[in-house]
Parts: C-alpha cells; sequence; structure tokens
C-alpha cells in the first residue's frame, strides 16, 4: 500500500535539490504525490531549476506525480486547501521549509497556500513531516543556484521555532530530506 501524499516546497534553495530527488524517488517507486509550491517557492524553484525538473516529472509519469498547484490564482479562499478536510492525502511533506513559513505555521497564519495546507492538515487526522531549513542551530552549508556551497550561519531564535512545530499533533521534523523515506515506510508497515 502506498500513501497518497501532498508535498509542499516553500522558498529556500536549503535542501531544495535534494527534496527533488527524494519526490523523484518516491513517484519512481508508484507512490501517488500532488507537489504545491508557495509564490516564492516558485520562483526559487526555478532559479535552482527544479521547477522544470518537476514539471518534467509530472508530464512523464503523470499517474503518480498527478497534480501541480501554484499559489497565484488561489488566494484568498484557498479553495485546494478543501483536499485536505477531504482527507485525500495521509502524508503531508513540506520539504523545504524556510523560517519565514515555520513562523508563520507557529502562530497559526495560513496566508500562502503552503501554511494553509498545513493548517488544515493539522485540522485532519493526517501524518506531516517537515524539513526546516533551520531546524540545526549554528554554521550549515547550503547550496547555491549555481550549485556552489557557502556556509551560513542559523541562529537560536529561528532554531528553537523550528523545534517548536512539534507541539502540533502528527507533526515529524527531520534534518534532512533523505529520513522521508524511511518514516514513509515505519508508516506504512504500522498500518499493514
Amino acid at each position: 500500500m502506498n500513501m497518497r501524499i501532498a508535498w509542499g516546497i516553500t522558498g529556500a534553495g536549503h535542501y531544495l535539490r535534494d527534496s527533488y530527488e527524494v519526490i523523484k524517488s518516491l513517484v519512481e517507486n508508484n507512490y501517488k504525490i500532488d507537489v504545491f509550491f508557495s509564490e516564492a517557492g516558485k520562483t526559487v524553484a526555478k532559479m535552482y531549476g527544479v521547477l522544470k525538473k518537476i514539471q518534467d516529472l509530472h508530464e512523464k509519469h503523470k499517474e503518480h506525480l498527478t497534480s501541480i498547484f501554484y499559489d497565484s490564482g488561489q488566494s484568498p479562499g484557498y479553495i485546494v486547501s478543501a483536499r485536505f478536510n477531504l482527507n485525500r492525502y495521509q502524508a503531508l511533506i513540506i520539504s523545504p521549509v524556510t523560517s519565514n513559513s515555520v513562523a508563520k505555521m507557529n502562530v497559526g497564519i495560513a496566508d500562502t497556500l503552503i501554511t494553509n495546507i498545513f493548517s488544515q492538515m493539522i485540522k485532519g487526522s493526517g501524518k506531516i513531516l517537515l524539513v526546516p531549513c533551520d531546524l540545526v542551530c549554528g554554521d550549515i552549508e547550503t547550496e547555491i543556484p549555481n550549485g556552489n556551497k557557502i556556509t551560513i550561519r542559523v541562529d537560536q531564535f529561528n532554531c528553537q521555532n523550528a523545534l517548536n512545530l512539534r507541539k502540533f499533533p502528527n507533526v515529524s521534523l527531520f534534518e534532512h530530506p533523505k529520513e522521508i523515506l524511511a518514516k514513509l515506510k515505519e508508516f506504512e508497515n504500522d498500518e499493514a
């Protein structure tokens, strides 16, 4: 039994290419996935070359990467969020998650497509798997659009904000998108 998954992408470059590789792996292993982009997520994914890769993956595997949703045209009602009230997804994965989205999620602001679907999934019974960019404090290495690596510093405030997301039911936090694969298998084994 493969779960039906919603995958949200916010406007972070950190782990964006890694997130795409996990999406590709899931699609190639017959998971059914819908991808959701915040407006910033779409912009950054385009800068990193990931937007086109996801669109191409959708064209090649429409039976598994079934839909792509963009923030533009959704607000103010975010009609597509009704899918979460109808329990269409067993899991919501958001990777990568910016510090801006983390802050909004913590206080219940749902003014982007991603923060809105997070809010709706909290009201449902599905699993939520998050890869916040600022989960680990201190110096971290990240990739910029041209593929070069740079070092940035994650401060204590944003790190704590990310850790605070554990207060919500059914939320799991991960340091890297690859960790999600094992968690999904664990969920499937629990249901078998």
